[in-house]
């Protein structure tokens, strides 16, 4: 992710441009480009950054489009509007993969608008991708830092390998867990004088039940260990 450059282009804000740090921050971004701000070196600023600081006092500023964007080969640029000089719009799903994909081996930079205009139609012409972030049709208008966070956060879990939430317990420790509910059920007296289908049943549902969750070892751990003190408590 340090080939992915973050450009701001003239934000009015100071406070926003703190909150973008942050944003950057929190997703494991550092490359903060700034074209033409305002004056960020200030309190708000770093109120609105908290933690990153760091990213406002190293950010590069430049005082024209171009040059910003010398250097990089690959440009996204980001909008909400629409029209025939804003075509085709990607994505996330779509511009996400090519993203990652460049920034392996080159300089890419993700460019962001003005907070009340967006990007000119000149700057977006000079996008090799032009990245739309779905909004709801009533309210389409997102706030600088929502949008590079929502970006950054896409391209984060893009590179990081999806993993399991929790591990499931080995599939033979299950078996006696279901083992040891069928022998406590056994002695509260299911089974019993006819009953053998309710426990086949009993027992269907609970594997069934337990399938559809997923039982990490503590929990089988937890259930044999109440069946336990079932069958205790009824010697």
């Amino acid at each position: 992710m340090d080939n992915i450059s973050i450009v701001l282009v003239e934000p009015r804000g100071s406070g926003n441009i703190g909150s973008v740090a942050r944003a950057m921050k929190n997703t494991g971004f550092s490359r903060l480009v700034l074209i033409n701000p305002v004056d960020y070196k200030n309190n708000e600023a770093y109120s609105m950054a908290c933690k990153a600081t760091d990213i406002l006092l190293n950010s590069e500023v430049f005082n024209n489009f171009n040059e910003a964007l010398k250097g990089s080969y690959l440009a996204v640029g980001t909008t909400r509007r629409k029209g025939r000089e804003r075509f085709p719009l990607l994505t996330l799903k779509e511009s996400i993969p090519k993203i990652v994909a460049s920034a392996k081996y080159n300089q890419v930079s993700i460019i962001f608008g003005r907070e009340d205009k967006g990007l000119k139609t000149e700057e977006i012409s000079k996008c090799d991708i032009i990245l739309e972030i779905p909004t709801h049709p009533l309210s389409s208008s997102i706030n600088l830092s929502h949008a590079v966070f929502i970006v950054c956060h896409n391209i984060l879990t893009a590179f990081t390998p999806e993993e399991p939430s929790f591990r499931l317990a080995p599939r033979d420790e299950v078996e006696r867990m279901h083992t040891h509910i069928e022998e406590t059920l056994k002695e509260l007296g299911y089974g019993e004088k006819g009953g053998e289908y309710l426990l086949r049943n009993i027992m269907r549902n609970f594997r069934r039940l337990f399938g559809r969750t997923g039982l990490m070892q503590k929990e089988v751990n937890m259930i044999r260990g109440i069946c336990t003190q079932i069958k205790n408590s009824i010697k």
